[in-house]
């Protein structure tokens, strides 16, 4: 699991969360309260999800069309919306004391790369393809490095 995890607020405009992805390299970000409760994630699916449906029904066929400049709009307008109106919530969270093999099979059956992990509600860290890869190639405690 990951602990030091980049976060958004729900008041973080889209354009600043987008940055932030691109910054931490990072393609999915929590979206949490003051108080650290994770209310959603934002991710970049999510964001060319929103911007594609309104654009496709104007120009039917986005790469026949050529015409892109109702696209830059989309762009200018979702950027300055709140996350809060783009997070996607209920997704599947885990805690700390999920077995890997729950971790790993939720992954695969919901088709997300990481999971949250929570505590009470409150976001504690993030599990991901790369850790459960990380067992594999260090199967227990003593051989893995990071714990």
């Amino acid at each position: 699991m990951t602990r030091e995890v980049s976060t958004v607020s729900p008041d973080t405009t889209v354009a600043e969360a987008a940055l932030l992805m691109l910054s931490t390299r990072h393609g999915t970000l929590p979206v949490v309260d003051s108080g650290g409760r994770l209310l959603g994630v934002v991710s970049k699916a999510t964001l060319v999800r929103r911007l594609l449906p309104e654009y496709l029904e104007q120009v039917g066929d986005l790469y026949r069309s050529g015409e892109f400049e109702p696209f830059r709009e989309n762009v200018e307008t979702v950027g300055m919306l709140p996350v809060k109106d783009v997070l996607e919530a209920g997704l599947p969270t885990v805690t700390e004391e999920t077995p890997l093999a729950e971790v790993a099979a939720l992954m695969i059956t919901r088709h997300v790369r990481q999971v949250p992990v929570v505590r009470e509600g409150v976001l504690v860290g993030i599990v991901g393809m790369m850790d459960i890869i990380g067992q594999i190639a260090w199967p227990t405690p003593e051989d893995n490095p990071d714990g």
